[in-house]
């Protein structure tokens, strides 16, 4: 969702920035995290940082940047200008699935703002998984709900984490992103497309329908 469906990762950025620069932590790589939880994305900044932080203080700091997050978002159109007619044209043809690190509230909310909603036949959030990416275990609950072997179906990530977690559950791995082609290949994609216009190309070329 986040960086492929919809433009978000400055304000995703921008959110994680504010809320960790009271706490005296100034230097902060976004891309760094692009596809990881939020809380743990906070706990290694943490950790790091040589602060000592309860759950629950990590759980609030995730609260905070979340509503942060939206708040940025709200009445802005990040929507990718091809996403919704894309995914459209795509779920005649393909069964899809919505797999996010976001939050389940972010991921609904996505689904209402676009008009996809319904348009998914599976959709998985970081609330509903346990283990965060490049654990593959969000990609093989997405692909468990299409009732697909792993093999028959095409994964579309902008980050790294996310690219691994798609390999390592057996599926085929599709880089997204502008300037990116090298970490994504790295990571194990089969291609990497600058557009999602590219992915209709990609997908025949495979055979998958």
């Amino acid at each position: 969702m986040d960086g492929v469906l919809i433009a978000s990762t400055m304000f995703h950025s921008q959110a994680f920035a504010q809320i960790l620069a009271p706490l005296g932590i100034a230097e902060f790589s976004y891309p760094r995290f692009a596809g990881w939880r939020t809380p743990d994305v906070f706990r290694i900044i943490f950790a790091e940082a040589g602060l000592s932080m309860t759950d629950d203080e990590i759980d609030e700091c995730s609260k905070r940047k979340r509503a942060r997050s939206r708040e940025l978002l709200e009445g802005q159109s990040q929507l990718f200008e091809e996403c919704a007619p894309l995914v459209r044209k795509l779920s005649a043809r393909y069964p899809m699935a919505l797999a996010s690190s976001g939050s389940r509230l972010s991921v609904e909310t996505f689904l209402e703002k676009s008009g996809l909603l319904g348009t998914f036949q599976a959709v998985v959030s970081g609330d509903d998984v346990t283990r965060a990416k490049p654990d593959p275990e969000i990609f093989a609950r997405a692909i468990a709900g299409l009732q697909l072997a792993p093999r028959q179906c095409v994964v579309v990530e902008d980050a790294a984490a996310g690219i691994q977690a798609a390999c390592a559950a057996g599926a085929i791995a599709c880089g997204f992103g502008q300037g990116a082609q090298a970490v994504l290949t790295q990571a194990g994609a089969r291609c990497v497309i600058g557009s999602l216009d590219e992915l209709p190309v990609f997908l025949e070329n495979l055979h998958l329908s």
